[in-house]
Formats: C-alpha cells, sequence, structure tokens
C-alpha cells in the first residue's frame, strides 16, 4: 500500500471517530500556535535578513559600541585587504519636516558618502548618496528618503529627484528614494531619510557641541564594512585589531585602560548592545511554549493511544490476514502525521494573528522602533517541521503499542475485566505530565498577572489623570535661547487663557520614559563632612510643574522668572536625605559633573518623590533645573513636552492647544500628541505582554489538561463497560460507580498537581526578581491555581464518570 493509499485510508478513519478526530487537532494547533508565535517574535527581533545584496557578507563592528570620527577613517583606510569598504552612520537624527503638508517630526540617519553601495541597496528613484555628498555643508546638501516617507509626503511622485525639502530649518534637495522595506541596517529603527555626515552639525548641534564631532573620544558612530570574497570573518578581525593597537598606541597612551578589542558581528541586529536580552527574553519565552507543546504532544499522544487501543480488533484482524506489523505501523503514522499538519494549518493561522496583534505594541520611546513580526517562509518552514516531528515522535509509541496485540483476545474483542487493568499505565502518565505541565504554566500565568495588578496600582508619586501632553523641540528650529524662553511664555500665555485649563508647564524628559539623563553632581561638605559625589536623574521643568503633574512641593519654593532662577534647583526628598541626612538643604549648592558644563546650583526647594524610569524602582535621586532658564540644555530626542492639566478629559483640548502652537509659529512640528495617563500606561507594556503571554499559554494549557483527563477517563469507561455493567448485575450502586471513576481521575489529578507545585515553587523563586509588589511563592496564586486546576479536571472527569454510572446490566450482555 502507498503512501498515498494510507493518506486515503486515514482520512475514511478519521470521519468514524469524529471526537477524537477534533480533540487531537486542536491540541495540535495550541501547542504549534504558542511555538509559531514566539519563534515570529525572535525571527523578528533577531534573525530576519537585511534586504540588502548578499547580507552574509556585510559586518559590524562590536555590536553596541560606537567610534568617533577619525577612528571611523583610519579603519577604512587601513582594512582595505579584508574589507571591500567601511562606511558609518549614527541612525538618531531627529528632524522637523516642512514644505507641504502639516509639519512633523521624523528620525532619520547621516551617513558615510560610500553607505548605500556598501550596504547594497539601490534606490527606486534617483540615486544614493555619494563620497562627494559628504563634502558639502549648508547649501547644495542632499537627502535620499524612505519609500514610506515619499508616499506620505509626496504622493509617490516618480519625479520627486530635485524637489526640496527643509529639514531641521535647513534645505535638502532630495536626490534618491530607498526601495520599500528598507529602514537602516539597524535592526528595528525605522528611518525616513538619510543625509551626509557633513551635515551633522546643521541636523543636531548637540552632536558637535565644542567640535566634539571631529574628535577622538567622542564615540558617536556605527560602523558597516563587507567582507571581500573569501575572507573570514576571524582574518578580518585579526587585521581591524592591528588596526585599534595601533591607534591605542598613538592616542590613547595616558587612558589606564583601552577599549576592548573590536569584534565583527553579523549587521542587521539589535542597536546599543539589546540582542543579548532580548535572546535571554526569547530563550525563557522558548522554554514556556516548550512546556506548552510538551503538553500538547502528551494529549496527542494519550489521545492516539486510546484511539489505536479502540482498534485493536481492526488491527488484529489485519495482521491475521496478512498485513506486515511495519505497514500497520506506516499507516499509524501517516494517520498521526495528517492530524499534527491539520492541527499545525489551524496553529499557523492563530501565530499570524497573534504575531500581528504584537507588532502593534508601542514602547514608551521618542523614537519610532519598527519589528516585522508578521509570519514568513521561515515560521512556515518552522511549523511544518515541528508539526511532521510531532507526528512521527508521538504518534511512533501509541502505533508500536498498538502493533503489538493479544491476537486471540482482540479478534475475540475481549476486554479487561476487574483486576486485569493496569493502575498506572502510560495513558495515565501522559495525563500527569499535562496536569503537572499545566500547573506550572498557570501558575506562572497567576504571578505575571498578579503583577501587572500591583504593577497597575503602585503609588508613583504623581497625578496622571486629566493631564494632556504635547511635544515640541525649537532647538531643532534654530530657536536661540532667548527666542525658545519668549516662545514657552507664549504658550504658557495663550493655552493657559483656553476653558477648562487648571496650569500648564513644561518638562523635557516625561518621568517613566526609557531613557532620559542621568548626570553626577557634587555636594559640598558641611559639619565636618567632606564633599560628596552622587549621581541624580535630570530634569529640567517650567515653573508649575508640581501643581500640573500632582507632585508635591514639600519645602521651599517653585521656579521663577523674575527671581533670577537660571541657576536654581529643586531636588527630591530622596536625594535631600541621601545627600544631606538631616541637614537642611535649602540654601546648599551642588555642581553638576557634566564633561565641560560643570555648574554651581542653589537648592531653593525639595519635592516629593516620584517614579522616574521604572515602575519597579527604589527612590532615585532626581535634580529638576529651571527650563526657563537653561533651554539650551534640552536634549533634541525628548524635546520639550507641554503638560496642560485640565478640568476635565484633556483630549477634548488636544486641537485648541495645536492652533495655538500654529499661532506662534506654524512650521513648527508637534512631536507627539497624547496623555500622561496614557503615557503611564506605556510602561507597563512589559509586565502587560508578559502577563498576557503566559495567561494565554496558562489557559492553552489548561484546556489541554482538561482534553487529556476528558480523553483518558472517557476511553477508561468505554473500555470497562462490561466490567461495570457486570458490577451493576451484580448490585453495585450507580453511585458507587461514579465514585469509583470519580477516585481513578483525581488520583491522577492529584498526583500531577504534587508534582507540578513542586517544580512551580523553583519556577516561582527564579522569576521573584521580575514581578512587582508580590513575591515568587505568593501565596493567593499557590492556592487558586490548584483549586481552578481541580475544578476543570473534575469537570473533565463528572462527564464520563456520569455515563460509567448509567450502564445498564443489557450493555454489559452486549458486551460478551
Amino acid at each position: 500500500m502507498s503512501l498515498l493509499q494510507d493518506a486515503r485510508f486515514a482520512l475514511r478513519g478519521f470521519s468514524k471517530t469524529p471526537g477524537f478526530t477534533i480533540a487531537i487537532i486542536v491540541s495540535v494547533a495550541l501547542g504549534i500556535a504558542a511555538n509559531a508565535t514566539v519563534f515570529s517574535v525572535a525571527n523578528g527581533l533577531l534573525w530576519g535578513v537585511l534586504p540588502v545584496k548578499d547580507p552574509g557578507r556585510l559586518v559590524i563592528f562590536s555590536e553596541g559600541r560606537s567610534f568617533s570620527h577619525p577612528d571611523y577613517l583610519d579603519y577604512r583606510d587601513q582594512t582595505s585587504q579584508v574589507f571591500e569598504g567601511v562606511a558609518a552612520h549614527f541612525p538618531f537624527i531627529p528632524a522637523n519636516i516642512g514644505g507641504a503638508g502639516q509639519p512633523e517630526r521624523v528620525w532619520g540617519q547621516v551617513v558615510s558618502g560610500n553607505y548605500f553601495r556598501l550596504v547594497g541597496v539601490n534606490p527606486v528613484v534617483g540615486r544614493a548618496i555619494l563620497p562627494e555628498d559628504d563634502r558639502v555643508v549648508g547649501s547644495g546638501a542632499v537627502v535620499v528618503l524612505s519609500h514610506a516617507l515619499w508616499q506620505r509626503r509626496f504622493g509617490a511622485d516618480p519625479n520627486v529627484s530635485g524637489r526640496t525639502v527643509a529639514l531641521n530649518g535647513q534645505r535638502f534637495t532630495v536626490v534618491g528614494v530607498a526601495p520599500a522595506g528598507f529602514w537602516g541596517t539597524d535592526r528595528g529603527i525605522q528611518s525616513d531619510f538619510w543625509a551626509p555626515l557633513s551635515m551633522t552639525e546643521q541636523l543636531m548641534p548637540d552632536l558637535n557641541r565644542d567640535g566634539a564631532r571631529g574628535k577622538r573620544d567622542m564615540q558617536w558612530l556605527s560602523l558597516n564594512a563587507r567582507l571581500k570574497p573569501g575572507v573570514s570573518r576571524a582574518q578580518a578581525v585579526a587585521v581591524v585589531n592591528v588596526v585599534k593597537k595601533r591607534l591605542d598606541d598613538a592616542w590613547r597612551k595616558d587612558e589606564k585602560q583601552h577599549h576592548p578589542s573590536v569584534t565583527l558581528d553579523p549587521a542587521g541586529g539589535l542597536i546599543g548592545g539589546a540582542a543579548t536580552p532580548a535572546m535571554g527574553l526569547m530563550a525563557v519565552l522558548m522554554v514556556v511554549v516548550g512546556l506548552v507543546l510538551l503538553v500538547a504532544c502528551a494529549n496527542v499522544a494519550n489521545l492516539l493511544l486510546a484511539r489505536a487501543t479502540g482498534r485493536q480488533r481492526e488491527i488484529a484482524i489485519r495482521l491475521a490476514i496478512g498485513a506486515t506489523r511495519r505497514q500497520v505501523i506506516r499507516q499509524l503514522l501517516v494517520e498521526s502525521v495528517l492530524l499534527a499538519l491539520a492541527g499545525a494549518a489551524a496553529g499557523f493561522l492563530l501565530a499570524a494573528i497573534a504575531a500581528a496583534a504584537i507588532s502593534r505594541f508601542q514602547l514608551p520611546l521618542p523614537f519610532p522602533i519598527v519589528f516585522d513580526f508578521n509570519v514568513d517562509l521561515r515560521v512556515l518552514g518552522f511549523t511544518a517541521g515541528l508539526s511532521i516531528l510531532t507526528g512521527i515522535l508521538f504518534g511512533l509509541a501509541p502505533a508500536l503499542r498498538a502493533t503489538r496485540p493479544d491476537l486471540v483476545g482482540a479478534l475475540k474483542n475481549d476486554t479487561p475485566v476487574f483486576g486485569r487493568l493496569r493502575r498506572f499505565s502510560l495513558r495515565n502518565a501522559l495525563v500527569v505530565v499535562q496536569v503537572a505541565l499545566s500547573l506550572v504554566l498557570l501558575v506562572g500565568a497567576g504571578l505575571f498577572l498578579r503583577s501587572l495588578g500591583n504593577a497597575s496600582s503602585i503609588e508613583i508619586g504623581l497625578k496622571p489623570d486629566n493631564i494632556l501632553l504635547m511635544a515640541v523641540d525649537p532647538k531643532l528650529h534654530q530657536y536661540s535661547n532667548e527666542k525658545t524662553r519668549q516662545f514657552l511664555q507664549q504658550i504658557r500665555e495663550r493655552v493657559s487663557a483656553l476653558p477648562g485649563v487648571r496650569s500648564v508647564s513644561f518638562v523635557d524628559t516625561l518621568p517613566l520614559s526609557i531613557g532620559g539623563v542621568t548626570n553626577g553632581y557634587s555636594i559640598e561638605g558641611g559639619k565636618g563632612r567632606a564633599e560628596q559625589h552622587v549621581d541624580a536623574d535630570a530634569y529640567s521643568v517650567g515653573s508649575g510643574f508640581w501643581e500640573t503633574m500632582g507632585i508635591p512641593l514639600l519645602r521651599g519654593r517653585d521656579f521663577s522668572i523674575k527671581a533670577g532662577d537660571e541657576s536654581a534647583a529643586i531636588i527630591n526628598e530622596t536625594m535631600a536625605r541621601r545627600a544631606f541626612g538631616n541637614e537642611d538643604p535649602l540654601g546648599r549648592q551642588i555642581r553638576s559633573n557634566e564633561p565641560g558644563q560643570q555648574r554651581l546650583y542653589t537648592v531653593i526647594g525639595v519635592a516629593g518623590n516620584a517614579k522616574s524610569r521604572t515602575l519597579g524602582e527604589t527612590p532615585q535621586n532626581c535634580v529638576y533645573l529651571f527650563i526657563d532658564g537653561n533651554p539650551e540644555r534640552v536634549f533634541s530626542f525628548f524635546g520639550i513636552s507641554i503638560a496642560v492639566k485640565t478640568a476635565a478629559n484633556p483630549a477634548g483640548l488636544a486641537k485648541p492647544v495645536r492652533d495655538r502652537i500654529a499661532a506662534l509659529d506654524p512650521d513648527m512640528a508637534i512631536l507627539s500628541t497624547g496623555t500622561m495617563r496614557e503615557h503611564v500606561d506605556k510602561s507597563l507594556l512589559l509586565p502587560r505582554i508578559s502577563a498576557i503571554l503566559l495567561g494565554a499559554f496558562g489557559a492553552v494549557g489548561l484546556t489541554l489538561a482538561a482534553i487529556g483527563l476528558y480523553g483518558v477517563m472517557s476511553f477508561s469507561v468505554r473500555r470497562r463497560t462490561r466490567e461495570i455493567g457486570i458490577r451493576i448485575v451484580l448490585g453495585a450502586e450507580p453511585g458507587g460507580v461514579l465514585a469509583m471513576v470519580l477516585r481513578q481521575g483525581l488520583a491522577l489529578t492529584g498526583v500531577g498537581l504534587a508534582i507540578g507545585l513542586a517544580i512551580a515553587l523553583a519556577v516561582g523563586r527564579l522569576a521573584e526578581s521580575l514581578l512587582y509588589g508580590i513575591r515568587g511563592l505568593d501565596p493567593i496564586t499557590f492556592l487558586a491555581v490548584p483549586a481552578v486546576l481541580l475544578a476543570a479536571a473534575l469537570v473533565a472527569i463528572v462527564i464520563p464518570a456520569r455515563r460509567a454510572a448509567r450502564v445498564g446490566p443489557t450493555t454489559a450482555l452486549r458486551m460478551e
């Protein structure tokens, strides 16, 4: 019999046992969906291939490290024996784009003149940036647009080359459009334009303060290189580090410690060394979904065992009339693989829906992060391979067992009676495994759901309700310090006059933002104490910030232009306690230790503690400076957030506030619009994703465990129908039969719960550092989860138990 004939025979058999067929397909679908979803995320984060020519030869210098511009030139000129070239880029250039349409904030990159040629990307319109473009400063500067920006701002005009566009007030000539899907060589970073390195100062003055761009101690560039054909990465690393040693000896003799050796990593990885924690996260998730798949596979194996055992007479007849054992095993394996493929198809569709939903999550970052988690050929191949492997591995044991029947007993349809049933079969062992693993998954889900609830109710030290947020960046519009002060004052006056507005203030970096600035400060000594040094999160805020954000000002006073507070500072109570102890901090001085910007500030107030960067942090030192007196301190990544406290829903004031800003400067781009409540909710993203994923996986595990228990108990009842009927003929009460079946099912559940609790206790301890406000051995979770699982098991057991209690003498006689 051919495989095709085996498949046709299997399809006819499925129609005769629809219950088993559906249960197996559902089990496989749920297990495959969980694994394919996590694989899609890992593929998008770590393994996706760059849309460039021959990506295997494209490398990045020491992923997570930056290099100075002079070092880039030396590496470029002294490594030609192993590289076709070395290119440099800086991936975070914020820009306000003007011209046709509303002004908007976009993000782009500055790149060396050989970047596009080296990477291997050809524009779909016009040309790429050339080396001669990288020598132009000011008039005549060129730019390459992303495909998305070309469509959004220029209507996909095929004649866009030669048109001009304003970026941060500087005119650029469009020379080309990048192909769709190309955002750069840093995974997740969405770039809308590429400009030459020579235009860095015009686009982002902060990067070239005091000529820092040309200094060797200004590490800011990422370097890519393309290996020459036949050159291995190890050979290239050796050459690069020879150059590095030469540079260290020439320029870094006085440094106590030279930079570590340069490595060459595949291009297209996560930026900033984020690949290592991402791989750790993916490893944890793969372990979790591996448990889900184990539960699913145990369920499938159990159902296949039950199905094969129910077919013992059929298998015995086939063996008796001449079929070989090998042929029968092949037939059973074809059936299991077909069932696995059907489940995989359903699981693939579920994974596609889940991956698309995960792609829509946004991190609380000032720049756009975009990952493509959609399923592709890699995910399809992974799903198909996993399903076939599942079908073979967990279909083999039932097939081997089913093809060793007692031919005489099977042909007589003889079923075990009374003591001949083994008390702990392979099917029972698989049910125990399912219950144990499901308990572990449910405990994990319970811990993270409880953690999410605690994170949502953590006291953050401010009141986020009814606060409208809108960010602008005057510096990128070439505003002077004085013009910025006037602009902020005019915004305050005009927005404060709107009905329903209670207060208006400004802040450079919102609390609970990823990123921000941390500076070192020196605290003057007092009462016999020497000068001490502390690190503190630094904020620039406007007057009225405390009232607007709901942070109490415990001592001292607020900032004021009239009081000349350009050199004033307000610190939080944690810093006051750590830096000054029991002494009065008001009137004391602190000195910032920023390179080249050491300034003295006088403490004029002490504010209450508020969460600074993350919800789970312990109270951090915080220093607040006066934004009106120090607008030059604002870092361009974040701009200046306008915070508007309203009497009611702030969403209704978004357009009036936007109109007031446009009336002051029609070219001023609004970087972002939202509410403080939405911003705080974004800080819950990671605990929310963890709770959703583990909750979903826990629900899948619970469902599979219930299906497994129901399947094994239904099979047991069917196998013991003759025995149960005889018991009833001999005088057994239906209640006694019900209790007998319940005891068997609950015994399996109890063993599984005991094993699962032991594993869950260890998992809880390991996960404790990731939880908010609860211990890894949270008693509520460890009491509630077994109760839920026991209730689900009881429902799954009661249905076949009631069927067993209704077995009558006639049924027993028919079994003879």
